[in-house]
């Protein structure tokens, strides 16, 4: 499975305003409630959780929050590019301005595909700066869609 098939346009947040982690997570977890894909305080609960077995932060200004959820049958993934860099605690002590959050069934073997997918992408520095660089949800894609046609 690949990312971009986790990422249909409502999924996608383009430089969006955010101070802090606990916002990001909130943000995340709010518009997975929205959209109907899981209780967003199951979802909250659930990535704060997470951050507090360690920092989800990759580095080079990347974070993948991410939590398994009982009730999911399929993984859900979410992607934003903040207005402004927040610290992440990552391991670089580099802010982070670009977060992938992905939600995992109980049971799920996806999760390593997809984490390793998003780790290759912030290996290629060229692709992290065409997503900073981004303006719409739409190019987002287009730049994720033609990054995974070249792994």
């Amino acid at each position: 499975m690949k990312l971009v098939d986790l990422l249909p346009p409502e999924r996608v947040f383009v430089n969006i305003d955010i101070a802090e982690r606990e916002q990001l997570l909130a943000f995340f977890a709010e518009k997975a409630g929205a959209l109907g894909l899981v209780g967003s305080d199951e979802c909250l609960q659930a990535l704060t959780d997470r951050e507090e077995l360690g920092s989800t932060g990759l580095g080079k200004g990347i974070a993948i929050p991410h939590a398994r959820i009982p009730s999911l049958e399929t993984p859900v993934a979410m992607l934003a590019t903040l207005a402004r860099p927040i610290d992440f605690d990552a391991p670089d002590q580099e802010p982070i301005d670009i977060a992938v959050m992905l939600l995992l069934p109980k049971q799920s073997g996806e999760q390593i595909k997809v984490l390793s997918q998003v780790a290759r992408f912030a290996r290629q520095d060229s692709v992290v700066d065409e997503l900073r660089r981004a303006d719409t949800t739409e190019q987002v894609l287009v730049i994720l869609a033609d990054a995974e046609d070249d792994l």
